[in-house]
This record gives structure tokens, C-alpha cells and sequence, in this order.
């Protein structure tokens, strides 16, 4: 079965002080709420959230709550993400025992977070902070899944309300096709072309990455234009293809070498020269990372020790952490092998 999934609500929540724990808490409950999440899952869910944002104010002093809708085979699931730039967690561990807590914030403890999520993982290291993720999926929701985990940080700019990058997924018969799109400018007219690129990749039945590019290009003629890369990854060949117009990035991380792919000057709507597809080995230790101009593109994950083997919505998160511009709308996408 197909599936093809794109942008859903995502918002971040600046846990500056200990009074923001409530808010980010009824913040998000609202949203689970609204997903048709069960009381026991929203339960589940009070104590992450709590859990979460008092470790940012007790160890790191400040730090940011990042929540999304987690839309899968026809049920929506619910991802946390907590990300700070402290001093790091010195006895993971430890941290990870249920009802341990240093600073005595209810008795719960990390280790009731990863014991009451469908998805638990954490990244921490001495002066590079630290990054959780936790799931929460209703039960028998998950029991399908696709070929490959993914994860996304995609937010507006300071100030809009609208973002103008977009991203979607599509599974194929041998594999997946990845697509991360930049509106031209901000705001809503930026959106309105993003989602359009969105609703082509999502109705389409695509063959090849060049092919999604083609009807975005015929799609977005009534927009502002974007830019927009299409990676399709093929299973049975072992190979990811990929085509771009505009300025996204797109990489492939093959520890610990990288592997970037070009794509060719243009606006999808407007004015596209050429749209050319470019072939490399893909193999079940890859990592795609590809993201809009919103992130700088100097990041290095050999900077980072141990990131490339966590969830690659911990991976997304720190590259947004620690290399978004803040001038411009940003999206990461990380994709892996998840067979």
C-alpha cells in the first residue's frame, strides 16, 4: 500500500522558566486532544511533557519543546522533541532509570518517559547539549510501518504564522521518495506554493524523482514559485536518485564520508531550465539529510560522536538547533533505512 504523507501542525514552545512547564503542557494536551487521543494517551503524554520541559529549566537552564502530529496509516500519532544547548547529561544512564530524577521534579524521570512512549531515544554529549525525542502512538496504531524512519523540523520564521517550506514523503513498490520545497520569500504567499508542491507529491503516483519536479513545475505556475528536491530511494537497486531546482540541499551520509548532490539554478512555476536526475549507492547504514536555505550549510556530523545511529528526528533537531539562519523559514529532513 502506498502512503504518502506531508506537513502537519508542528509548533515550538520557548521553555524559558518554570512557569512555561504548565503552559507547554496544556499547549499540548489541547493538541492530543484534538488528534482524538484516549484519556490514557493523553495521560501518558502530561507526564512526558512534564518530565521534558522541567529537565530543560533544572539542567539546562532554558530550551525549546517541539510538538507534531505523526500522521500514519490512517491514525495519528503524537511526537515530542526537547532540545537544549547545556552542559549535557553526565550519566545517561542514570538518567534513564525510571523515577530517577536529580532534581526531584515529581518522581517520574526520563526512564517514565521512554517507558511510557511508543518511541524513545536521546542525545546528549558533554558541551553539545541534549536532544529527546519520545512517540505516542495509539495501541495496534503502529503495527505497519514503512521502510524507512524519517523525521522533520519545519517552522516559520519569527514573526510569521504561515511557513513557507514544505516537505512530503511517498512510499513506491521498492522503496520511498523524499521532497523538501522552499516557497519563494515568506509568508503566506510563500505557503501557498509550498503546499501546492505538498498536494502534487501527495495525489501523484510517481515514477521518478525528475517526474514530481516536472508536475510541481506545471502546478505551482499559478504561485509565487519555489525551490524543491526530490530524493526517491530504491530498495532493489540500492541507489537514491535525486533532482532539485533552486537552492535545497541534499546530502548523503555514509559514515564518515558525505556525499552531496547538485541541483540546477531555477524557481518550479517559472523558470526552469533543466531538471537532471543524479544516482548514488544507497545502503541500510545511509543517512539522507536534505533542508531549505533556512540552514546554514556548515554543519559537520563528525562534530557530534554517536549522532548518526539515533532517530533521525534527533539528528534533525540538532542541525535545526544549532545551524537554523533565524532569518528565513527552515526545514530538515533525515531519512533512514529502517527495514
Amino acid at each position: 500500500m502506498e502512503i504518502a504523507t506531508t506537513r502537519k501542525t508542528q509548533f515550538l514552545v520557548d521553555i524559558l522558566d518554570s512557569s512555561q512547564v504548565g503552559h507547554a503542557r496544556r499547549l499540548v494536551l489541547e493538541y492530543a486532544t484534538s488528534l482524538s487521543m484516549n484519556e490514557n494517551d493523553c495521560g501518558k503524554i502530561a507526564i512526558a511533557v512534564t518530565e521534558m520541559a522541567t529537565n530543560l529549566i533544572k539542567h539546562a537552564g532554558h530550551g525549546k519543546l517541539l510538538c507534531e502530529e505523526l500522521p500514519l496509516n490512517g491514525a495519528s500519532g503524537l511526537r515530542l522533541l526537547s532540545l537544549d544547548n547545556g552542559p549535557g547529561i553526565r550519566n545517561v544512564g542514570a538518567a534513564l532509570e525510571d523515577g530517577y530524577s536529580t532534581y526531584g521534579s515529581g518522581g517520574n524521570g526520563l526512564g517514565a518517559v521512554r517507558r511510557l512512549s511508543t518511541v524513545f531515544d536521546l542525545y546528549s554529549a558533554p558541551a553539545l547539549g541534549t536532544c529527546i525525542v519520545a512517540e505516542f502512538w495509539p495501541q495496534n496504531s503502529k503495527s505497519t510501518s514503512p521502510s524507512f524512519a524519517f523525521g522533520v523540523v519545519s517552522l516559520a520564521v519569527r514573526g510569521e504564522e504561515l511557513c513557507g517550506d514544505g516537505w512530503g514523503t511517498r512510499t513506491a513498490p521498492d522503496g520511498s521518495f523524499f521532497m523538501v520545497v522552499d516557497g519563494l520569500g515568506h509568508g503566506a504567499f510563500a505557503a501557498e506554493a509550498a503546499r501546492e508542491a505538498e498536494r502534487v507529491l501527495a495525489n501523484s503516483n510517481p515514477t521518478s524523482a525528475a517526474s514530481i519536479l516536472h508536475d510541481c513545475h506545471d502546478a505551482l505556475k499559478k504561485t509565487r514559485g519555489a525551490a524543491a528536491g526530490v530524493a526517491g530511494i530504491s530498495h532493489e537497486k540500492s541507489t537514491l536518485t535525486y533532482a532539485g531546482i533552486g537552492n535545497i540541499s541534499a546530502t548523503v551520509i555514509d559514515h564518515p564520508g558525505r556525499r552531496g548532490m547538485a541541483s540546477h539554478n531555477g524557481t518550479l512555476g517559472h523558470q526552469v531550465h533543466k531538471i537532471q536526475e543524479f544516482t548514488m549507492p544507497w545502503t541500510k547504514n545511509s543517512i539522507l539529510i536534505m533542508h531549505s536555505d533556512g540552514l546554514a550549510t556548515k554543519w559537520d556530523l563528525n562534530h557530534y560522536p554517536g549522532l548518526t545511529s539515533k532517530h533521525p528526528s534527533i539528528i534533525a533537531a540538532v542541525l535545526y538547533r544549532d545551524f537554523q539562519r533565524q532569518r528565513d523559514d527552515v526545514t530538515v529532513m533525515v531519512a533512514k533505512d529502517d527495514r
